[in-house]
């Protein structure tokens, strides 16, 4: 008995005892609390927005600090005592303006504290290493003149004092993206952009650059507008047998249009599917490589005649009813069925499939913004990927898509956005819009 006692008592003390254990545990917290950045930063601008995650799960968040630390001295750019205990997380977000704090450009510390309510006062800290620059690039223009046609492409090349995030040149409402150009110590950007069809003297136009702070500089570009003339309107009656034809060719595509109407279809088809189309064209060109593929005048089609030109307002009408209107982005050219096509110069094949109104297609890269697509092809040679030569056959014409018969649509693009071909078809108009200015910039 007396045995049976002295382990029961053994067993009460040891639970006795991994119970005070357990309670002191509980009761000082020996967890860290959280700290998390949501977003990383090692540069800070003229001003950086910045949000911190804080959160202990026990006893809550006592105070926190974040601040710069800078030539020993801290700068708190956010503090908080809460008053008591149960806040488990806590989102900070606090603007940084380093001039208002008297921070100087050069190197800091950026450096979150964060207490909790345990007895022990746990406390956790994130310290990260950052570059306060508020000086944004400077921009050199080096091009002197920027002549353009409404719906053409422009050429301008500049340098910048300082490594940038980005940089480009806002036309309009585009922001067309520079490409950076290795040449000897003294390197500079070209950028090729889009001018809209509905440029005025008023249109916004510059080249704007961000470095990694998010210091932000912009310089206006001199332009003069050669050509006013406006694009053809025309309207384009179809019969019923191409309504009904393409009708039934895009409901075997998508089987999401079966048993609609024939003039339902043909109107989706010209209006959402074509702007789809539009949209992955251009995601499609934004990935265009850094390098100038291409060299010399771009080849026309051979004995070709146009049937459509660039920028033509097309209204579709039917029995008298309107089935809507869309903006030619290209030229039609048209000879001998199911003719051989030729690229138009130099590049790398980034799509070679079946597109929407397109039909089947193939774009052309050309480096640096610049692209060009054959559309309605009866058959293509090319892949994704392949290299191509100026001249190389790429396919055949053909009536696929939403064409009504055997044709090339031929479209240049630049940045994604669609561009006058005539201009880089035209000798003159490369040589003095384009490989002039270069030539002049290399020399210096």
């Amino acid at each position: 008995m007396k045995g049976m006692r002295k382990q029961i008592q053994v067993v009460l003390l040891a639970a006795l005892v991994l119970a005070g254990v357990g309670a002191t545990m509980y009761y000082f917290e020996w967890t860290r609390p959280v700290i998390s950045l949501d977003t990383a930063f090692d540069t800070i601008g003229r001003s950086r927005d910045i949000a911190v995650t804080l959160r202990d799960n026990r006893s809550g968040i006592r105070k926190y600090t974040v601040a710069l630390i800078q030539g020993g001295r801290e700068y708190i750019v956010a503090s908080e005592e809460l008053p008591a205990k149960g806040t488990l997380e806590r989102v900070v977000r606090a603007r940084i303006n380093p001039s208002e704090l008297r921070l100087k450009d050069g190197e800091a510390t950026f450096s979150v504290t964060l207490v909790d309510y345990s007895p022990l006062k746990n406390t956790a800290t994130l310290a990260a290493k950052v570059t306060i620059d508020s000086v944004p690039p400077r921009i050199a223009l080096l091009t002197g003149s920027h002549n353009i046609n409404p719906g053409g492409t422009c050429l301008a090349v500049y340098r910048l004092s300082k490594a940038v995030a980005t940089s480009g040149v806002k036309c309009g409402d585009e922001f067309f993206p520079g490409y950076l150009v290795q040449s000897g110590s003294r390197p500079y950007y070209v950028c090729y952009f889009a001018v809209p069809r509905d440029v005025t003297g008023a249109t916004p136009m510059a080249v704007i650059a961000t470095d990694r702070s998010g210091n932000q500089a912009s310089s206006g570009i001199p332009f003069y507008i050669r050509r006013t003339r406006p694009f053809r309107s025309d309207s384009v009656n179809v019969g019923d047998a191409f309504v009904q034809q393409k009708a039934v060719e895009f409901q075997q595509l998508d089987p999401s249009l079966a048993g609609k109407p024939d003039t339902e279809v043909f109107v989706y088809v010209n209006t959402t599917l074509r702007a789809e189309n539009d949209r992955k064209i251009r995601s499609l060109c934004g990935k265009s490589g850094g390098k100038q593929l291409w060299g010399g005048t771009f080849i026309r089609m051979k004995d070709a005649a146009p049937k459509a030109l660039f920028g033509d307002m097309r209204t579709y009408l039917y029995q008298g009813q309107t089935l809507g209107s869309s903006v030619h982005l290209g030229v039609d050219l048209a000879s001998l069925a199911q003719a051989p096509i030729e690229a138009a110069n130099a590049g790398t094949v980034i799509f070679a499939d079946s597109l929407g109104i397109y039909g089947n297609c193939v774009i052309i890269d050309h480096g640096q913004g610049i692209a060009s697509l054959y559309a309605h092809l009866s058959s293509m040679s090319v892949k994704e990927g392949d290299a191509v030569a100026r001249e190389q056959v790429i396919g055949n014409s053909g009536a696929t898509g939403f064409a009504g018969g055997d044709h090339l649509h031929f479209s240049m693009l630049v940045g994604g956005v669609f561009v006058d071909p005539k201009e880089w078809w035209d000798p003159h108009w490369l040589k003095d819009n384009v490989e002039t200015k270069l030539e002049t910039v290399k020399a210096m």
